[in-house]
């Protein structure tokens, strides 16, 4: 990653679009969030990030494939460590549109393989509106100087 371009409180800090697309682009696992007959549904899936769009495969006959053509939705990636504290996500909001010409998607999509078994017929492609990513580090903690045994503070950002 590049150097931090906002810090809240030293610990958070907010990506660049760059950023944003880097991490979509190195990873092939997110959730995606929409709508449907009983409400808000998150779901993890495969991916591929390609000409500024995020790119799904799913059937015809799952949850997908019947309600989520013209829907808006949320997408997101992450990665955290819980030992150190750290982490990052990105959230790209936008629409899913159901493409329908095999040329318009990206370079080997076809004989790609999602993880889940069975027929993936059915094209999306997420047109972003808004990509926002944030990334925590973990707070460097040090003894204050002049304070006694034990006593430790943030150093500032």
């Amino acid at each position: 990653m590049t150097p931090a371009t906002t810090h809240v409180d030293g610990l958070l800090r907010t990506l660049s679009q760059r950023e944003c697309w880097d991490l979509l682009s190195s990873h092939h696992v997110g959730r995606i969030s929409y709508v449907d007959g009983d409400g808000p549904i998150v779901l993890p899936l495969n991916y591929v990030a390609f000409e500024g769009g995020i790119w799904i495969r799913t059937a015809s006959y799952n949850q997908l494939g019947v309600h989520l053509a013209g829907q808006a939705v949320a997408f997101e990636i992450d990665q955290a460590d819980v030992r150190t504290q750290t982490g990052w996500s990105v959230l790209v909001r936008g629409q899913a549109t159901h493409i329908l010409r095999s040329a318009e998607a990206p370079p080997g999509w076809r004989t790609s393989n999602p993880w889940p078994d069975g027929p993936r017929s059915m094209t999306f492609r997420i047109e972003p509106r808004k990509i926002t990513g944030r990334a925590l580090r973990q707070a460097d903690v040090r003894p204050v100087p002049g304070s006694g045994p034990g006593t430790i503070q943030r150093s500032p950002g």
